[in-house]
């Protein structure tokens, strides 16, 4: 999967690709007027000294300590990632004024979770006593299907799964044991609709509703050692820590927020099906911590993959940062899903075979349900008539582009197909992945 990469660093370190006619709008192109203006109004008073976002660490851990009345973090062992990630927003993001606003914002709210989750570990130790069950688990880079196979499968009962709301905010508040409807919900709601007025195109890229089911990245998130950092922002240095540093500890924490959140809803143990792109990069985490885990590899054209990968990191960012080069985004996420393809493989071939099963993009866009049985006879289920009418009425109520098509491609990122096709051929071949 290697390849001469068509790029040049120019003095300001960033990345440019050789080719030119780059056919993206500048990334500030992307804000809303308000959006711009406002920027523009809080920089003039950034200047003066006036209301200048605190991301200090101390400054957040007074924040939600005060916001909390908690103390007590327990395992401290996040702050590690935290510091490093601080430190690459701080020196690498370029965040403009409401960027950084979002930013102290989403750190808060991770670390009043951190400090509720503790309480009730600490007022409650049989949430850590219980035990998980092997989970399903969804492995394949993003854009690959992997989140509509995520959620067939959550259509069977017998399946665990994350809502969105639960994945943003997984730690109950204490207004969450008495309230008639858990007022997470209804801030996730409101969270949802700020998201898609700032970046109304995210709406094309990923499909975003409160009560949908969603990946457990969000968890991660927790650990300070999650690609949604990396995904909606500038910060290379952040994310080559998290690929060449032992992520066990955040996959740990994960495991304890399933656990708390079976808990909450008054769940005997089951089965979890889970989803995410990250976990081609920790998949030895992952098996560390769920030894016995079935995973379910998905696979897509690499350069459909990637140029829509591309993509989605692009919509992500240009909300925060208002000179955002694609170039730059292009080179760091082709060398971001060829580490992830390569460090899943190395695992692979120390596991035993039956341990996973590989599913085609194609094959699950043609047959869908044919798939799905495939699975079910993977995991050693019965795929019930009553799961499968329910999974026929979840394909006919999304169709494929519901809210719009997601377009791209490699050119706008400064990426030569040929480069990259040579860069992924050895992965092509080896699971048979047709040409889209």
């Amino acid at each position: 999967m290697g390849g001469r990469r068509c790029a040049v660093v120019t003095a300001s370190g960033r990345v440019r690709g050789a080719g030119e006619g780059v056919g993206l709008p500048a990334s500030i192109a992307y804000q809303r007027r308000p959006v711009r203006l406002a920027n523009a109004l809080l920089r003039s008073l950034g200047r003066l000294g006036i209301g200048r976002v605190d991301l200090t660490e101390a400054g957040l851990v007074r924040a939600a300590r005060r916001a909390t009345g908690l103390h007590y973090f327990g395992d401290e062992s996040f702050r590690v990632p935290m510091r490093i990630l601080l430190r690459s927003i701080e020196e690498e993001a370029e965040l403009n004024p409401i960027g950084r606003m979002l930013t102290r914002q989403s750190l808060v709210r991770i670390l009043k979770h951190r400090l509720w989750a503790q309480d009730l570990f600490d007022r409650h130790p049989e949430i850590l006593e219980r035990r998980l069950e092997p989970p399903v688990v969804i492995v394949g880079l993003a854009r690959s299907g992997t989140t509509k196979l995520h959620r067939l499968l959550a259509c069977d009962p017998r399946f665990r799964a994350l809502r969105t709301w639960e994945s943003l905010n997984p730690v109950p508040w204490p207004e969450s044991f008495s309230a008639a409807r858990d007022p997470r919900i209804t801030v996730t709601e409101v969270g949802l609709r700020v998201v898609l007025y700032l970046s109304p195109q995210i709406a094309q890229v990923h499909p975003l509703a409160a009560e949908a089911v969603e990946e457990e990245v969000g968890l991660l998130e927790h650990a300070f050692s999650s690609q949604l950092f990396e995904v909606t922002r500038r910060i290379p240095s952040f994310a080559n820590w998290l690929t060449t540093h032992d992520q066990r500890f955040a996959y740990e924490y994960m495991a304890d927020l399933l656990k708390l959140t079976e808990w909450f809803r008054g769940e005997p143990p089951g089965t979890w099906v889970l989803k995410s792109p990250q976990h081609m990069q920790d998949l030895d985490a992952l098996l560390a911590v769920f030894p016995q885990a079935r995973i379910v590899c998905t696979h897509r054209d690499p350069l459909k993959v990637l140029g829509s990968t591309c993509s989605m990191a692009w919509n992500s960012m240009v909300r925060d940062n208002d000179s955002l080069d694609p170039h730059w985004v292009g080179e760091e996420w082709s060398q971001k899903v060829d580490s992830m393809l390569r460090k899943t493989l190395q695992i692979r071939d120390t596991r035993p075979a039956e341990q996973f099963l590989d599913v085609l993009f194609a094959d699950v866009m043609k047959d869908p349900l044919g798939e799905i049985r495939r699975i079910y006879r993977f995991i050693g289920w019965a795929l019930e008539t009553s799961v499968e009418s329910d999974m026929l009425r979840w394909l006919d109520e999304h169709p494929q582009h519901a809210t719009g098509a997601h377009r791209y491609s490699l050119s706008d990122f400064g990426l030569d197909a040929e480069v990259e096709e040579e860069r992924f051929v050895g992965y092509r071949k080896r699971f048979a992945i047709p040409n889209e």
